[in-house]
């Protein structure tokens, strides 16, 4: 890219005229000459046109290969503020702004980004965008010279819980068969690990769990029902779902979805047949909004 295309770039971006550019100290008919390349400007007029667009000379003046090092170096501050405010998607977008071709750096950056975002929108209830910023994540993760194996890890056990929810929730980057090589410790990861074990009949595994899990959380108050259904305790179960339907904290999508999977099989297993048509007409509505496109 030219000086003179770098220049209208900028100055477009900044919705400048090129009257408002040009200002008192060069005339708006020399800033369109340089824009198109037929004059090209003093040094002197290259720091007052990068003064005004507020940018190093540097900037205007460096060869291609050296012109993403400065829009980097740019942003980078602004980049490093959002990240550590939490402000993940503005990270995510001054990143892109920043380093549209990413480099290592910049490719950790977003993956960490897309990694935090799917996680919102898994637990907002919005399954498919999850997978797509997981999906991201893993693309950028694949890219880089820095070890990403605990990323891939910790996206691995959201794949593991959703393919729980539908099949058609897959990640097109993620082996799932496979098994990771490094181990991501987090409540939510020991949950799945257990459900997991429970699926396989392993009970212990599930009395262990709750022996250290947090007492009153939506994850322990699961375990301890399915560990009630596991031993045909489906009354007690019954109970216990709707008292975590009822509860005043309201559940969030997929632990709705959840209970009502479960009450569905309470009633059925209790012979309260109107019950289970209920649930599983709920679930489905549930499911459904689970899986919707936003």
């Amino acid at each position: 890219m030219s000086i003179g295309e770098k220049i209208r770039e900028l100055r477009v971006a900044k919705l400048m005229t090129q009257a408002e550019l040009a200002g008192t100290q060069i005339t708006r008919n020399m800033l369109s000459c340089i824009e198109n390349g037929s004059a090209n400007p003093s040094l002197s007029t290259v720091l007052y046109i990068a003064g005004r667009l507020n940018v190093p000379a540097g900037f205007l003046l460096a060869e291609e290969g050296d012109e993403a090092l400065y829009r980097k170096m740019q942003g980078f501050s602004n980049i490093k503020r959002a990240y550590t405010a939490g402000d993940l998607r503005g990270c995510r977008s001054l990143c892109i702004s920043a380093c549209p071709q990413a480099d290592d750096e910049i490719g950790l950056l977003l993956a960490s980004c897309d990694v935090g975002i799917a996680e919102e929108e898994f637990w907002a209830g919005r399954l498919r965008s999850a997978c797509r910023f997981f999906d991201e994540a893993l693309s950028y993760a694949d890219k880089t010279m820095y070890p990403t194996d605990q990323l891939e890890a910790r996206v691995s056990v959201y794949f593991r819980y959703m393919r729980r929810i539908s099949p058609t929730l897959y990640s097109d980057f993620l082996d799932e068969e496979k098994q990771p090589a490094f181990f991501w410790s987090s409540p939510f990861s020991a949950y799945v690990d257990t459900l997991d074990a429970l699926d396989d009949g392993d009970a212990l595994s599930a009395e262990r769990y709750l022996e250290s899990a947090e007492g009153g959380s939506f994850f322990a108050s699961h375990v301890r029902i399915r560990l009630q259904m596991e031993r045909g305790e489906y009354r007690e179960a019954k109970e216990a779902l709707l008292t975590l339907l009822q509860a005043e904290e309201l559940l969030r999508e997929v632990e709705l979805y959840t209970v009502l999977c479960e009450l569905e099989i309470a009633c059925r297993e209790t012979e309260d047949f109107k019950g289970a048509y209920r649930y599983a007409n709920e679930k489905l509505q549930a499911l459904e909004h689970l899986l919707k496109e936003f």
